[in-house]
């Protein structure tokens, strides 16, 4: 039977804590020779909290999958009063973003989104048919 070797230092040696200095030491060095590469791998890897996360997944999102509709405005503002089912993003053929809408309709958060939806369509200046895009 093939012994599971998970480490290369066997348990019973003792670690020379010179070498582990002596790897730090390096490690300094290396990042004060390439800052733009320490720069990149901190800009990636910077310790972010759940919503910051959450709120830069929904940005990417929207930047990836987010299409302009032009929308009758007089229309889509009256919807957004059925704004906690979604109805208004169905309107706007934003079919994901009323779906979670709908999901989440019981929560009272699509209450909020929906008033934050009617704030930013009403002051668009609508063009001589009345559409503006969302």
């Amino acid at each position: 039977m093939a012994k599971n070797n998970k480490s290369e230092t066997p348990k019973n040696e003792q670690i020379d804590f010179r070498d582990v200095l002596a790897i730090y030491d390096e490690l300094d060095e290396l990042k004060e020779s390439n800052p733009d590469a320490v720069a990149a791998v901190n800009k990636k890897y910077a310790k972010t909290n759940w919503f910051d996360r959450l709120l830069q997944f929904y940005l990417d999102m929207h930047e990836k999958y987010h299409i302009e509709v032009p929308v009758k405005k007089k229309t889509y503002c009256w919807l957004c009063l059925l704004g906690p089912f979604g109805v208004h993003h169905f309107y706007a053929r934003h079919w994901i973003k009323g779906l979670l809408y709908l999901a989440f309709c019981w929560s009272g958060i699509p209450v909020a989104m929906s008033f934050i939806d009617w704030m930013e369509a009403f002051p668009k200046q609508a063009d001589e048919n009345g559409m503006i895009v969302i």
